[in-house]
Order: C-alpha cells, then structure tokens, then sequence
C-alpha cells in the first residue's frame, strides 16, 4: 500500500484565519472537516509553520475555495501552486549568428 500524497503550504496567520473563514462558506466537499480541524490547529500554534493536507484533499478545498478578499485569493493561489506545482517555462536556446569578420566567421578567427 503506497503512503498518501502531502502538500505541504507556508501560510501567513493572516491567510490561515482568512482560509479558516472561508472554509465555512465554502459548498461541501469531502475531507471539509478534517481541512477545519487542520486549520483550527495551525491558527492555534505559536508558530505558524507549514501546513500539510493530502494531495487528493487539497485539490478539492482548491477547486472550491471562494476567494473573498485578498488573504484568501493569496492563500488560494499558495495552495494551487503547491497541489498543481512550479511552473515549468520551456526556454528555447536561439541560435544568434556570428559576425563575420574579412570573410572568415568570429568563430573561426577565436
């Protein structure tokens, strides 16, 4: 049996208590209680550190989250990065041409 996925988030307390309070105007979806008992528990550490979910989990509270300000649309974009990952930017490598010098290319004169 192979271990469930974690996600692991660093929120600010501002964005847990804005995500505590959205979560109850959030629609219904499966694992709500146990993203409520999460959150209830990190605003009520000393320090914040990071907050772990499962993926499957995550995913969901990310696809339903209502973002009603901007703590919540941060938080939101935090945990939407960190289920779908990095960005990954395809960086093409462009070929320059080489100035030619008295009929011989730089490349060759080097």
């Amino acid at each position: 049996m192979r271990p469930a996925a974690v996600v692991r988030v660093q929120w600010t307390r501002a964005e847990l208590l804005a995500l505590r309070e959205a979560i109850e105007v959030t629609p219904n979806f499966e694992g709500r209680q146990d993203v409520r008992d999460t959150f209830r528990h990190a605003v009520r550490a000393h320090r914040v550190g990071e907050v772990e979910l499962e993926r499957e989990i995550a995913e969901r509270l990310a696809n339903r989250l209502v973002p009603v300000d901007l703590a919540t649309a941060t938080a939101r974009a935090k945990l939407l990065r960190a289920v779908r990952g990095p960005r990954k930017r395809m960086v093409t490598q462009v070929q320059r041409p080489q100035p030619v010098v008295a009929g011989v290319s730089a490349a060759a004169a080097a």
